[in-house]
């Protein structure tokens, strides 16, 4: 047989199997006659494709008693599932004040979790020894020696395939830090690496399991802002992977001096730093009592504390929250009249709020987008709020099962990675 047609044999092999494996992950838990069906694949080549995984762990079977029984009326045939336990993914979220790292299955079902406040100020040696020491942390021996991939989720300006940490307005000390080979050297394997807001937006796609080929427009409200632009599952990446940076648009011709230079960003409205200084203003005015004597409790001036109690009703926190919506809702409208999205998602430590920053940005859209584009506009907050980058982490590693290979860079090493750990 010529080289060609073995190479021909192998890619349809590859294809049939992430066939099998995206139509098993997006319809679970599922039949093997369904699975056939989504996939046009005959009955006879699911059977064995399925028999493949199953030995290879990647799919488990699961009774099928609480669905309805067979076509005899006898027993129901066994249900299909991801194993998530077949694969540990390591997944770490750098925001600049809060360091997150997970042990991920599957499924992306979250094993094991550890937070840290960290100091956006660091020089970024030590930082990167606190994502080491919490990975070590959750990791152990064990789990070291059985972990399939590892994600890196980055704020700022990035070089994917350099693997370096350009630059971040948020972490002034991070200058062209090559953090993927330093946690490399430090974790023993190459961390895939990916910007923060990407990451969320990567991870909404995933979970998105309607088959819908929409356009979603993500915008994470962490330590300051950004978006990012999913269309028909592709990511749109611009010049020099320089795009998203919402948060430096302005909004304030006279606004207050941002860290980037300029004046009036997004950013000064909206950013952890910018919410913590109106607080720290109203105190000074005499309000957000709550939060004074939160304070004097031992809590952290942090965002979270102050949706938190703006949740539990507290006024003057609401009146904080609702401006914060205000601006954000601005943004959201400009972008839904220049990107017509199907979907707004909004992510980011505001589930504790979530109503209402909610209510204040669908405000803004309704007043300030065009009609024809915001009647089929859904707005809504993420399925995984703050941990979404976290988790879309996961997803960069775990995706290479699931995707088809590319055509014109086929090759056999695109085969399924082995199951030996």
């Amino acid at each position: 047989m010529e080289p060609s047609a073995i190479g021909n044999s192998e890619l349809i092999t590859q294809v049939n199997r992430r066939l099998v494996l995206q139509a098993v992950r997006t319809l679970q838990p599922t039949y093997r006659a369904e699975v056939s069906r989504r996939t046009n694949l005959n009955p006879a080549t699911v059977t064995g494709i399925v028999n493949d995984l199953l030995q290879m762990r990647l799919l488990k079977e699961v009774s099928g008693e609480t669905k309805a029984p067979g076509p005899s009326g006898g027993r129901p045939p066994m249900l299909l599932e991801l194993n998530s336990a077949a694969r540990r993914i390591l997944a770490i979220d750098l925001e600049p004040n809060i360091l997150r790292v997970a042990l991920v299955g599957l499924n992306l079902n979250i094993v094991d979790y550890r937070e840290k406040v960290v100091n956006r100020w660091s020089q970024p040696a030590t930082v990167i020894k606190q994502i080491v020491q919490l990975a070590e942390d959750i990791l152990g021996n064990d789990n070291k020696r059985r972990i399939y991939g590892i994600g890196l989720s980055l704020p700022g300006l990035i070089d994917r395939d350099l693997g370096i940490l350009i630059g971040s307005t948020n972490m002034p000390r991070w200058r062209n830090v090559p953090i993927r080979d330093m946690l490399a050297k430090k974790l023993g394997q190459t961390p895939k690496v990916e910007r923060t807001v990407h990451l969320a937006a990567l991870h909404e796609d995933w979970t998105d399991t309607t088959g819908e080929l929409n356009t979603k427009l993500v915008l994470a409200l962490r330590t300051g802002i950004g978006m990012s632009l999913i269309s028909r599952g592709e990511l749109y990446l611009g010049a020099g992977g320089f795009e998203g940076e919402v948060g430096h648009t302005v909004v304030d011709l006279n606004g207050p001096q941002c860290e980037c230079g300029n004046r009036g960003c997004l950013e000064t409205f909206v950013s952890t730093d910018a919410i913590n200084q109106k607080v720290k203003l109203a105190i000074e005015n005499g309000k957000c009592q709550a939060v004074s004597e939160a304070l004097a409790d031992g809590e952290i001036l942090r965002p979270e504390l102050i949706y938190g109690l703006a949740r539990d009703g507290n006024e003057d926190c609401a009146e904080i929250v609702r401006e914060v919506g205000y601006y954000v809702g601005l943004a959201a409208a400009n972008l839904v009249n220049l990107l017509a999205p199907d979907k707004l998602i909004l992510c980011g430590s505001i589930d504790l709020a979530d109503e209402l920053i909610l209510e204040a940005i669908q405000e803004q859209v309704q007043l300030r987008s065009l009609p024809q584009l915001r009647d089929h506009l859904k707005i809504q907050l993420s399925s995984a709020l703050e941990k979404s980058p976290l988790l879309g982490a996961a997803v960069l590693v775990v995706r290479d099962l699931f995707e088809l290979p590319r055509l014109s860079t086929y090759t056999t090493s695109a085969a399924l990675p082995s199951t030996d750990y």
